[in-house]
């Protein structure tokens, strides 16, 4: 028999008012189960990792599915469309063999007692032509699909991908005008910080020579000496700001970081800093294996020279003995970083470490560093996908580690790449 839909029907969808993609999905199923009588009518989404997830679903009879149960992509029929095996239409479904294999396969699956002996599929793509799914008609018993019913699938097809990328755009515009919210009133807290960590050496950069001048102190060595350190220190405090907002702002993301071996830039940094700890009367010791990073050499000498100078503060005045740069590899996962035997941080200090313009106790009574050390750090490690954290170097000392994927990891494609982020994180 001839079913028409005709185009008294296909109007019904524009008197539909939907406000998100989720409704427009459910709308479309049943608009479609309604007019082309088939037995089942489903709305999936095809997943980046390989799941074939029912948004939508409409059904004549009882039958094991509902909205968001999921199979593998690969069980899917619409999956031997895709590789070339079957039409995308298909009266009787025994007269494809590849169809029909599929088919019982995920009959077995199901553990269901009936058959879908005719099918008819129509991929959702978005706007910039990318797969977001598929729209399928199942029925339990062979049938032709008249063209008005094929041409309905194709519309509605066209309006899901519209209305669908329409949402996840608004989405983004959402996050992105949140994101620049966020940054304003980042930058602003940025400047008052800035302000008041400027507070300390500015003053007496000016101070000592208006005084020195007007005769009130000394035009001595000591006070030259004095407003000279103050001076490195604002520009080191300037310095480490322009990286971090660098850092941040991902400026570096133009720039293709060759992979470094962490290795030889460790044991450069070792041979750079030997002298400074030497004369702190500190060990600077190399424990480190060979392993590639997707970190430039560049930020990976940052890197270590902040998390080592950051130690040498810690371990001043007797307090610790021997600082050890290392690289590790756990699982995969490459561990770069800094321990020293110094007095260590309380579990509250741990928790501050990373935040910009944090000083330590040492730091603080020694009136040196800039505070950005180690929150340059963490932007250095996170840009490479990695993790960073501090703790307590078996009851004493400090440990900063960075996990970074190996570069072979990465290399590896972006399924490697994953595993690794897994291993990050677990």
């Amino acid at each position: 028999m001839t079913r028409t839909i005709g185009l008294s029907a296909l109007t019904e969808i524009g008197t539909l008012t939907l406000t998100s993609s989720a409704e427009a999905i459910e709308a479309m199923c049943a608009l479609t189960q309604r007019l082309s009588g088939v037995d089942i009518t489903v709305v999936s989404e095809v997943t980046r990792d390989g799941r074939y997830v029912f948004r939508g679903i409409e059904q004549s009879f009882a039958a094991p599915f509902e909205r968001d149960s999921e199979i593998p992509w690969e069980w899917s029929l619409c999956s031997r469309v895709h590789a070339g095996e079957s039409p995308a239409t298909v009266p009787e479904t025994r007269d494809v063999p590849a169809l029909w294999a599929s088919w019982l396969r995920l009959k077995a699956g199901l553990g269901v007692d009936w058959d879908v002996r005719a099918f008819c599929t129509r991929d959702v793509r978005l706007p910039d032509g990318s797969l977001f799914g598929t729209v399928c008609l199942h029925h339990r018993e062979p049938r032709v699909f008249e063209p008005d019913e094929e041409a309905l699938l194709g519309v509605i097809t066209v309006l899901l991908g519209q209305e669908i990328w329409r949402e996840r755009a608004a989405g983004r515009l959402e996050e992105t005008i949140g994101a620049l919210d966020e940054s304003l009133r980042e930058r602003i807290d940025l400047a008052e910080e800035l302000r008041h960590e400027l507070r300390a050496p500015l003053p007496r950069i000016d101070g000592y020579p208006e005084a020195m001048l007007d005769g009130v102190v000394a035009r001595d060595d000591e006070h030259v000496v004095l407003v000279r350190r103050e001076a490195t220190r604002a520009q080191r405090l300037l310095d480490g700001l322009v990286d971090l907002v660098r850092l941040e702002a991902r400026l570096d993301d133009d720039l293709p970081a060759e992979p470094a071996e962490a290795s030889e830039v460790a044991a450069d940094i070792q041979a750079r800093l030997l002298p400074l700890a030497t004369a702190a009367g500190v060990k600077l010791r190399l424990d480190a294996v060979p392993a590639r990073v997707g970190i430039s050499r560049r930020r990976l000498e940052q890197l270590w020279v902040n998390l080592v100078r950051n130690a040498l503060r810690a371990v001043s005045d007797e307090a610790g003995t021997e600082i050890v740069i290392f690289v590790r590899l756990r699982d995969g996962i490459v561990e770069v970083g800094v321990e020293d035997d110094g007095p260590g941080l309380d579990d509250g200090e741990l928790g501050l470490v990373f935040d910009r313009f944090y000083r330590g106790t040492s730091g603080r009574e020694a009136g040196e560093g800039s505070g950005l050390g180690l929150t340059v750090a963490r932007r250095i490690i996170e840009a490479a996908g990695g993790t960073i954290a501090a703790e307590s170097a078996g009851g004493r000392g400090l440990r900063v580690t960075g996990c970074v994927p190996a570069a072979d990891a990465v290399a590896g494609g972006p399924h490697a790449t994953l595993e690794a982020h897994d291993r990050i994180g677990s």
